[in-house]
């Protein structure tokens, strides 16, 4: 029972995928109470980015199918590269150092028991 209800999307999210996926792995197929437990005291900025996208996508299936939220869990999440960004940074001397901003598609599926 996979439904659009049941999953929550967050594009361009501020971290490189490596980074969102090694925080992903840790929670897939876990209840959601316990996942967003588990969120909420990692010390990575992607924790603190998927904790929302699981909060939302618990509150779409509760909200749109009155599913309880006890009964939930993340059947998988999805993390894809997103497009980067090339920036510079002066250095000394005259010259220029580039560097690139990583972003990340996530993508949280939930399940019901």
């Amino acid at each position: 029972m996979t439904t659009n209800s049941l999953t929550c999307t967050l594009k361009y999210a501020l971290s490189s995928e490596k980074k969102m996926s090694l925080v992903a792995k840790m929670v897939a197929r876990k209840p959601v109470n316990e996942a967003m437990v588990m969120l909420q005291f990692l010390p990575k900025k992607a924790a603190k980015i998927l904790w929302k996208v699981v909060r939302s996508a618990t509150a779409n299936a509760h909200n749109n199918l009155g599913i309880d939220t006890k009964s939930l869990y993340i059947d998988r999440i999805e993390v894809g590269k997103g497009p980067t960004l090339r920036r510079v940074r002066p250095a000394g001397r005259s010259r220029m150092h580039g560097y690139v901003k990583h972003r990340s598609f996530v993508k949280v599926i939930l399940a019901t028991k």
